[in-house]
């Protein structure tokens, strides 16, 4: 278990690290800000060195913790539903502290309130169609294990 979370939590750091750099140029291109990684504010308030390694840090974290947390689903004593809260939580909370540390958004309570609704709302669905596809995958296995034992019961009786 503690090799799977770390290897989790590399392949996540990594993933994070590029994603959260990626996603910012894509939104400065989309505001019109031209391409930059880094936002003018976190550049103006550090430096855009430190601005850049911040971010790519942040994000490597949150990235890290977001698969790290997958493990809360291997954990055999948990139900789904305390699995899908312990790691909805530690995403949520990773994700409001990245972006206050980012300044991603202005410090109002509003906007706290409208960017958890907007994870609640991604991170729902993203369950729902997880959940859906393993549905289909536990229901095609146990089918084919039907058919293996309807084969070996066969075998048998000849």
């Amino acid at each position: 278990m503690k090799k799977k979370l770390i290897i989790k939590a590399l392949i996540g750091f990594a993933v994070g690290a590029v994603l959260g750099n990626v996603i910012t140029l894509f939104f400065s291109l989309a505001y019109g800000e031209g391409a930059k990684i880094v936002f003018d504010m976190q550049v103006e308030a550090m430096g855009k060195a430190l601005a850049i390694t911040l971010q790519t840090i942040l994000s490597g974290i949150f990235g890290a913790i977001s698969l790290a947390g997958t493990c809360f689903f291997d954990i055999d004593s948990w139900s789904l539903l305390q699995a899908t809260i312990a790691h909805f939580v530690s995403v949520l909370i990773t994700f409001l502290v990245v972006a206050s540390a980012l300044r991603w958004m202005q410090y109002k309570w509003i906007n706290y309130l409208i960017l958890i609704a907007m994870i609640a709302v991604a991170y729902f669905l993203i369950w729902l169609i997880m959940y859906i596809i393993w549905k289909q995958e536990i229901k095609k296995m146990n089918e084919e294990l039907k058919a293996y034992k309807e084969r070996e019961e066969a075998l048998k009786d000849k």
